[in-house]
């Protein structure tokens, strides 16, 4: 009931910053992962109900302070207009909650569920062009050196646009978008990474391996993205680059980037072979 409670208060408390990023999830395609976010943290909760159960269920009044923190912040925004660090709010006003309810014992197991929310939140849009513009250039530096090795195809990049030259075809220009910048890919793949990272039963020190392999996992893939948007366009098949078939295959880079994860594990798993000592008082045949 005090759950239930607390939710409903903080669902009402939050309305306005939450329909905010709903909004952003349907309306822009670089944040429509935020969907399956508050789903993996629900999983994550489920994986570990059994601890959960355990956990010791006395309130920690601490929690009082650190919801109050959280929604002066988000009062003190709202009235200056900033809709990030409200949305940002609701982390530590979950995190006071969680204290409140359960104590220490549930904030040791719930901790990660509720970070794990931050992939969701959309980030302001000057930020967001901070990170997508050098990722811009290095799909376009990459993809475009890699063209200029097709058979009679000529290219050279400048900033972010690809020129080039297909034999006796008229010469044309491969702009890299921002739809392309990898910034989709770069936050849905910290997302997957993060998250396999989490379930998988591994040191502390490959957790850390497999979250920083995010980003360059992430740029691999969308420079594979670009160079066959590129291909497609210098062969003349304009309408396959652009449109649906181009969401298309940003979401077949998805299999791409589950592989490579699958694979770092892989190899992580199997960096040192684990050799038990022999029994000294054995005696050799």
């Amino acid at each position: 009931m005090q759950i239930a409670v607390l939710g409903l208060l903080l669902l009402l408390v939050y309305r306005l910053p939450l329909e905010t990023a709903v909004h952003k999830w349907l309306s822009d395609g670089n944040w429509s992962h935020g969907w399956l976010v508050p789903v993996f943290s629900v999983y994550f909760l489920i994986v570990h109900r059994s601890e959960i159960r355990f956990s010791r269920g006395f309130a920690n009044y601490l929690g009082v302070p650190v919801m109050l923190g959280a929604l002066g912040m988000l009062y003190v925004f709202y009235l200056f207009g900033y809709g990030y660090p409200q949305q940002f709010s609701v982390i530590p006003c979950l995190i006071g909650v969680v204290l409140l309810v359960g104590g220490w014992g549930l904030l040791r197991v719930a901790w990660f569920p509720v970070l794990y929310l931050l992939f969701a939140l959309p980030l302001p849009y000057r930020l967001y062009f901070s990170v997508t513009f050098p990722m811009r250039r290095i799909a376009s530096e990459v993809a475009g050196t890699a063209l200029g090795f097709l058979p009679n195809v000529y290219t050279q990049v400048q900033g972010v646009v690809i020129d080039y030259a297909y034999g006796n075809n008229r010469p044309g220009a491969l702009n890299v978008e921002e739809a392309c910048s990898g910034m989709r890919l770069l936050m849905a793949f910290c997302a997957l990474g993060v998250a396999m990272a989490y379930l998988g039963d591994r040191p502390m020190w490959q957790r850390v391996i497999m979250v920083v392999c995010c980003i360059p996992i992430a740029v691999l893939c969308n420079t594979i993205r670009v160079f066959t948007t590129g291909v497609i366009h210098i062969h003349g098949y304009d309408d396959w680059a652009q449109g649906t078939p181009h969401e298309l295959l940003g979401l077949a880079m998805l299999p791409i980037a589950l592989g490579l994860f699958a694979l770092v594990s892989y190899v992580l798993k199997n960096l040192f072979v684990e050799v038990e000592d022999s029994d000294d008082g054995a005696v050799a045949e």
